[in-house]
């Protein structure tokens, strides 16, 4: 195994594990809350927490690469970006909280002034912890954040559940939702004393930030059109369908993404910094990320055919059958599955080889594709057909972004395991030929029918890619 395989492999392990921990306490946590709280009321915090996301972007500024991509960056400088975070964070808090009771307006939600100032935490919280976070990742330090981040996640959700109790209703979930990024970055700054960079100070050299957006400024710019392109469906379908329709929508593809977190999100942290150490050879790190990229359209394939033939019951165990209308968009938005894993993992690797510039472009292209494709599926009233258009989205940015990385950042064609990789992604729309049109009433579900039949799904697939992986050994011994 060459030097940067095993380095890329070190790395995605420490941050497997750190983003596991993370991840199996939110579907914990997201499981105990959709049994506490209605679809109406994550739909209206679903809707404003749209706004949240974009503040959190800009308030990072895509900066957080930039700060990886450094070779070196000192105590000054250190200090200085640190305190322009702060500076950002605070402007843009204020910022939210005059432009949030506009969009509640425009989307006829009532009663958020209270959800407003307790949001504009998040917004702040979010931007001064952005330095800190960048030292653990640079350093590879991926089990520290995943402690970080669970400590923060289990804090938060005591919380939750303790205002529940008093009859806070929704505003338990938006305390939730800000408790979680004041604890991360108490924890991240906490733990950044140990990293090359250190624990950041309030410093005067403010100016030390512009000299990363040289690098930050293309990546800033793909995260907000990535951000429209990904975000736009929340919004129109809370003013066009309502906010319980969109409570519905918004588990689904949470619940669909959860494999990408699980996957992809967590192997992401791992590539820019491994990846940068041989950013001078591109064909090494061309032959390294392929080798990465089949085993994620491969576990692609098996989540994406989990999800298809359980999507009742799947939904059932991690909700509860009040939920249970949101199984049929969550068939079609699995199908999408190996696509974005491998999609989504393409990141780290313009980050790692400096191209943002082309990355930029690409968000672009994808960013029209995802809106029209939106538009399209609100257009026709339908959510089936907004799904619909958003896999087909999907398949078509895969396309356009790969001939990118080959044509213009890697400039090597091989077409060969192109087309493999691109087999492996849109193999699980077979699923859709052999779907039976039969349905199981609503009423019922149990627990133990819902595991019986994801079982019959899952172990014959875990029988399979065993046999998979005796016999790629084989060959690997055999050549």
């Amino acid at each position: 195994m060459s030097k940067i395989n095993k380095e890329l492999n070190k790395g995605i392990i420490q941050s497997l594990i750190g983003k596991y921990s993370l991840y199996l306490l939110q579907i914990i946590s997201l499981s105990i809350l959709a049994r506490l709280f209605t679809p109406e009321d994550f739909g209206t915090l679903a809707a404003l927490q749209v706004l949240i996301l974009f503040f959190q972007l800009l308030a990072t500024s895509g900066l957080a690469p930039a700060i990886i991509h450094q070779d070196s960056i000192d105590v000054d400088q250190r200090n200085g970006i640190f305190t322009a975070t702060f500076i950002i964070g605070i402007s843009l808090s204020f910022l939210f909280i005059y432009l949030t009771p506009l969009l509640a307006n425009w989307l006829n939600l009532t009663h958020v002034s209270l959800l407003t100032y307790v949001l504009t935490l998040n917004v702040l919280f979010s931007a001064i912890a952005m330095l800190p976070l960048a030292s653990l990742q640079k350093d590879t330090k991926f089990i520290i954040i995943g402690k970080a981040e669970v400590y923060a996640e289990i804090i938060a959700l005591i919380i939750c559940i303790i205002l529940y109790l008093f009859d806070l209703g929704v505003v338990a979930l938006a305390v939730k939702l800000s408790i979680t990024p004041v604890g991360r970055f108490v924890f991240y700054y906490r733990f950044s004393k140990q990293t090359e960079i250190g624990q950041a100070k309030l410093g005067s050299k403010i100016s030390s930030i512009v000299p990363l957006f040289a690098v930050a400024k293309f990546q800033l710019g793909f995260n907000i059109l990535n951000f429209f392109s990904r975000n736009l469906d929340t919004i129109l379908v809370a003013k066009y369908f309502g906010v319980t329709t969109v409570g519905f929508y918004e588990k689904t593809y949470q619940l669909m993404r959860y494999p990408l977190q699980l996957f992809t999100f967590a192997i992401n942290p791992a590539l820019q910094p491994v990846l940068t150490r041989y950013k001078t050879q591109p064909a090494m790190i061309f032959a390294a990320y392929y080798q990465l990229v089949y085993k994620l359209a491969a576990l692609g394939i098996v989540t994406a055919t989990i999800m298809f033939w359980n999507a009742d019951d799947i939904i059932f165990i991690l909700f509860g059958s009040q939920w249970l209308a949101a199984s049929e968009l969550l068939k079609i938005l699995a199908l999408s599955i190996p696509v974005q894993m491998v999609l989504s993992s393409t990141g780290g690797l313009y980050q790692a080889m400096g191209a943002t510039k082309q990355m930029f472009y690409c968000g672009v292209f994808s960013s029209i594709v995802n809106v029209s494709a939106i538009i399209l599926g609100v257009y026709t009233g339908e959510m089936t057909v907004l799904c619909t258009s958003l896999v087909v989205a999907f398949i078509i940015n895969y396309f356009q972004c790969f001939y990118v990385l080959h044509h213009s950042v890697f400039k090597i064609k091989k077409l060969r395991s192109f087309t493999v990789l691109s087999s492996l992604v849109l193999i699980s729309l077979v699923n859709v030929v052999f779907e039976s049109t039969g349905k199981t009433p609503h009423d019922s579900f149990s627990y133990s029918n819902s595991f019986y039949n994801i079982a019959n799904v899952l172990l014959p697939l875990i029988f399979i890619a065993v046999i998979a992986l005796i016999f790629n050994k084989r060959h690997k011994l055999k050549r």
